[in-house]
């Protein structure tokens, strides 16, 4: 009875726990909503940003941001900016004390809350007024520094020959780049970076100032402008082209070289006549064995009966002169020369005696 029980205990549970309505938490997290930047314009105004596509997160079409400095009552943002109709960011002034933001779903719920110091999210604005001057090998860089402390400048040069873009920084924006070619056309650029120590992780560097080129010596109008962007690691156009003709002209003497090395070879080593044809057989048949060869042609050449010999030898019929005997006549196989006898074998003779073979 108790095991039927719970049986029917087991079968029933699922579907009571399954009708019970369950509530999907809501995360605060900005990361599961959206996006937000927060970015202090060289210590002037303060810029929040967030994603614009509220409704691919399930958001309200417009979000309402409120802020405070200290323990100021909070107040609405005073200026929207908006992207495709729906707001995207506000722009806040500067005030003292620590700055705190709170964006919410229209006016409701509470998407994110930051409380920091302003100058936390700094990013100063690009050095101006950048002067440039050789000084022998040496380019001076000047300009005016921002009116707060705790910046460093960066000067990156580069030329054709060495395209990747070389630093050089200081705390203030009275610099020297030495090591320098007079005779070579350099890019220079310049930018201000906050310090981490002194403002925190989350500071910017500013923007790069426009590329200016310059160059010490040579004629008017050839350093006229900056020189192209190139992607690191690829190699400039002049050095790219006597790469490739030091290739070339690297080919052509090793094809010399080969072609003079195969002409010595054939002076030195004249060709010597392949013998496969004038014996068939002795290199395919029998592996250069010449006494197997010799055996296996000898076995092959067909024998003259004895009545047919006389029918070889052609005897003249001129009158009043005698006859040669058969006896002066060398027949194939008959002894010759001391016993040995004649044999043919693809048209070449060789003398056969005791000890060897003799060719004729």
């Amino acid at each position: 009875m108790r095991a039927v029980t719970w049986a029917i205990v087991a079968m029933l549970l699922p579907r009571v726990l399954g009708a019970i309505p369950t509530r999907t938490p809501r995360t605060g997290g900005v990361g599961d909503t959206l996006s937000v930047a927060i970015v202090c314009h060289d210590l002037e105004s303060v810029e929040v940003t967030w994603g614009p596509g509220s409704a691919h997160h399930g958001l309200s079409a417009n979000l309402s941001l409120e802020f405070r400095y200290g323990n100021q009552v909070p107040q609405p943002c005073p200026h929207y900016f908006l992207l495709d109709s729906v707001r995207a960011g506000c722009v806040l002034p500067m005030g003292k004390g620590l700055l705190e933001v709170v964006l919410r779903e229209g006016g409701g719920a509470k998407l994110f809350s930051r409380k920091k110091k302003a100058s936390a999210w700094l990013r100063p604005r690009p050095p101006w007024n950048v002067t440039l001057s050789w000084v022998g090998d040496t380019v001076a860089v000047s300009c005016p520094s921002h009116s707060y402390p705790g910046l460093e400048y960066e000067v990156q040069h580069r030329d054709d020959f060495d395209p990747e873009w070389q630093s050089t920084s200081a705390p203030f924006c009275n610099l020297t780049v030495g090591g320098l070619d007079p005779g070579r056309c350099y890019d220079f650029r310049v930018r201000a970076t906050p310090q981490d120590f002194y403002y925190g992780p989350e500071a910017r560097p500013s923007k790069w100032t426009g590329v200016a080129s310059l160059q010490g010596v040579g004629p008017t109008g050839s350093c006229t402008g900056p020189t192209l962007p190139r992607t690191p690691g690829t190699p400039t156009p002049p050095l790219a082209l006597a790469c490739g003709l030091a290739v070339a002209l690297l080919t052509l003497v090793l094809l010399l070289a080969l072609l003079r090395m195969r002409r010595v070879k054939e002076a030195l080593l004249p060709g010597v006549p392949d013998p496969r044809g004038s014996f068939p057989g002795l290199f395919e048949k029998h592996h250069g064995n010449f006494q197997a060869w010799i055996a296996d042609s000898q076995a092959a050449v067909p024998t003259v009966p004895e009545q047919d010999k006389d029918d070889d030898v052609i005897r003249p019929q001129t009158k009043g002169v005698e006859t040669q005997e058969e006896d002066d006549v060398i027949a194939p196989g008959s002894p010759c020369l001391g016993g040995g006898a004649l044999m043919s074998v693809g048209g070449a003779s060789f003398l056969m005696g005791d000890s060897g073979y003799t060719t004729l």
